[in-house]
């Protein structure tokens, strides 16, 4: 099956050539899971008529924002990734450049890459760094779930402050209260828009 067929929403219009293999490396470089490419869409979200935020969502999903940072709170299974994935989505039908990490993983290319560049390597380690400090958008999925180490608060810290000095877009989603993250993380996070999101988890009801 081709990346077409698979996301035919992120090809609309465009020619194959040059411009599709363009935007089929974006995907791949963006790391949001092409399956997710029909699901994990803002028409697709049930309450989006029901929240007062959604108008800031569907604004920033369109590069609208008065402040880059967006941080999507609450408990498993309430939709935070799905309405994150939906904002990557709608960037990349843009054209513009997305990155999307769970917290751990993104900490584990890091680690992977600085392992590497210890033994020699110049680049694993600097590309990622670099291309999560710059990329259009960056979507830190899971907060808190990661293993945390003074190096990883480091890292992630480091990102965040580029980002928020630069004005950069970023979009971060959490488990727990941001007084239980990193003091300056959280203190730029909080600066952003904040959507709470409650309810009972989409994933329990689909099972019962």
């Amino acid at each position: 099956m081709t990346w077409r067929q698979l996301a035919p929403g992120i090809y609309a219009g465009i020619p194959g050539g040059k411009e599709d293999q363009e935007l089929e490396m974006f995907v791949k470089m963006s790391h949001i899971p092409l399956v997710t490419a029909k699901t994990h869409r803002l028409k697709t979200w049930q309450h989006r008529d029901n929240e007062p935020w959604w108008p800031q969502i569907e604004q920033y999903a369109v590069g609208i924002y008065d402040h880059p940072f967006i941080t999507l709170l609450g408990t498993v299974g309430t939709g935070k990734t799905h309405i994150a994935f939906a904002v990557g989505w709608a960037w990349l039908e843009c054209g513009r450049t997305v990155l999307y990490y769970q917290v751990e993983n993104l900490l584990d290319a890091l680690r992977h890459g600085y392992s590497s560049w210890q033994r020699g390597d110049p680049d694993g380690y600097s590309n990622i760094l670099q291309f999560a400090q710059n990329v259009n958008l960056l979507i830190l999925d899971d907060f808190g779930a990661q293993h945390e180490t003074e190096w990883a608060a480091s890292k992630l810290e480091q990102i965040v402050d580029y980002r928020y000095v630069n004005k950069k877009p970023l979009i971060a989603t959490t488990n727990i209260a941001l007084n239980r993250l990193p003091a300056r993380i959280a203190d730029r996070l909080s600066e952003g828009v904040l959507v709470q999101l409650t309810g009972e988890s989409f994933r329990k009801r689909r099972k019962e």
